[in-house]
């Protein structure tokens, strides 16, 4: 009879052969090395995505002790599929370290022509040629990174890499400048280069213009007519994306204030004007002029309220001294043709802040005043009248560049409101 073998040594023995199989190659890391140096990230990872998928056809699911075994020969095969796949390298040596997660160790080197940093060509199209120096500068400290695409890479490889490069293009592009997207090309004769078409990307941008004209110091009528000169001034803005022109607010208002300061009125009467722009599909640009020299004012006013002051038309002229200004106002009622004059000084503490005080000729009262301005079209006044012993308080609102209206009440109960003509 034969010998029975004891249930205990069989298992024993079947565990010493399983721990002794080889394991199935499951995944496969590529580890590369480039001679003469790595290009662009992004080539480095396009070259070990593409070994690494070559490889996993390959290698995943054999035997890593076949693997091991079969090694040069697998190897060859492998080195003839990236020779063939990455144009513009060869495989100078490539081997495996066998296991679950097979390790392959790849070197590659070159094809000459090897590239360098390319030149950048960027187009603009829908922008302004005014306006087109603004969107370079913004672009420019992004296009050494776009340049730098190309370094270390074989000429023959911009047949795989280009499309990489175009795609990277689009993003830097987008990241940079808000609002814009670009389409990129690249180039292989005459010489290497990289083309980057840039258009605006939102569908919202400035299709029209509005312009508004604010002053303290000069009647409307003498402002109307040059808003088509301002319009001009300000076609830079048009195909912007509101987007990027909101971004770039305060640069597009130093440019329109550039072609202010140089247009021949502004320059003749020494006239401050600074734009504000309000950025939309339709752009408003609210320019505040106030002459430098001599200042007028001119308004009608139409007051509503019980115990209201009849309505009146006042007329100022004053002499600026740098933030003081001297003036005399006179006021005319109307209804009877009287005439009331009036003489003060008021001090810009700043742009929006300005101190006052005016006194009438026959001693009938006198007021010192401030005036806030809190925006474009919103003002606020506080007034003390000496002999009245009265605090007033004034909103007034512009609504339209030579209408405004205005909300009044004072320390005795007297509210009422007014509609102005800023003539």
């Amino acid at each position: 009879m034969g010998r029975v073998v004891p249930a205990s040594l069989v298992f024993l023995a079947l565990l010493a052969s399983l721990a002794h199989a080889a394991d199935p190659v499951q995944r496969v890391e590529v580890r590369l090395t480039v001679e003469g140096g790595e290009p662009h990230s992004l080539i480095v990872q396009r070259l070990v995505e593409t070994i690494g998928t070559a490889a996993e056809r390959l290698l995943v699911g054999r035997d890593s002790e076949v693997v091991a075994r079969q090694e040069a020969a697998l190897a060859g095969v492998l080195r003839e599929v990236v020779d063939r796949v990455v144009r513009g390298y060869r495989v100078t040596s490539l081997s495996f370290q066998p296991a679950a997660t097979t390790v392959v160790l790849v070197a590659l080197q070159g094809r000459p022509p090897i590239l360098g940093d390319v030149p950048i060509m960027v187009t603009l199209q829908g922008v302004h040629p005014d306006a087109q120096p603004l969107v370079k500068g913004v672009l420019e400290p992004a296009l050494p990174e776009l340049s730098r695409l190309s370094t270390r890479l074989p000429f023959e490889a911009l047949e795989w890499a280009g499309p990489i490069i175009e795609r990277r293009v689009t993003e830097v592009v987008e990241a940079t400048l808000v609002g814009f997207t670009a389409t990129g090309r690249v180039e292989g004769a005459p010489a290497p280069r990289i083309v980057a078409i840039v258009t605006a990307r939102d569908s919202r941008t400035v299709r029209d213009l509005g312009i508004r004209f604010r002053s303290s110091s000069i009647p409307y009528v003498l402002l109307g007519p040059h808003a088509p000169q301002v319009t001009s001034m300000a076609e830079l803005l048009r195909g912007l994306p509101v987007t990027f022109a909101t971004a770039q607010r305060q640069r597009l208002q130093e440019l329109i204030g550039e072609r202010l300061a140089a247009y021949q009125p502004v320059k003749d009467y020494a006239i401050v004007a600074r734009p504000v722009l309000q950025v939309g599909e339709v752009t408003f640009v609210t320019v505040f002029a106030d002459s430098t020299l001599y200042r007028g004012r001119l308004d009608a006013r139409l007051n509503f309220g019980a115990s209201a002051p009849v309505p009146d038309v006042r007329a100022q002229l004053g002499r600026a001294f740098g933030s003081l200004e001297p003036f005399v106002e006179v006021r005319m009622i109307p209804s009877n043709l009287a005439l009331r004059t009036l003489a003060g000084v008021q001090f810009g503490l700043s742009e929006s802040t300005t101190l006052g005080f005016r006194a009438r000729l026959d001693g009938d009262d006198t007021e010192a005043f401030v005036l806030q301005r809190l925006s474009a079209d919103l003002q606020l006044k506080g007034a003390y009248f000496v002999r009245a012993d009265t605090f007033e308080v004034t909103v007034a609102y512009r609504f339209t560049d030579f209408l405004s209206w205005e909300a009044v009440a004072n320390s005795r109960g007297l509210i009422y409101v007014s509609i102005v003509s800023n003539l």
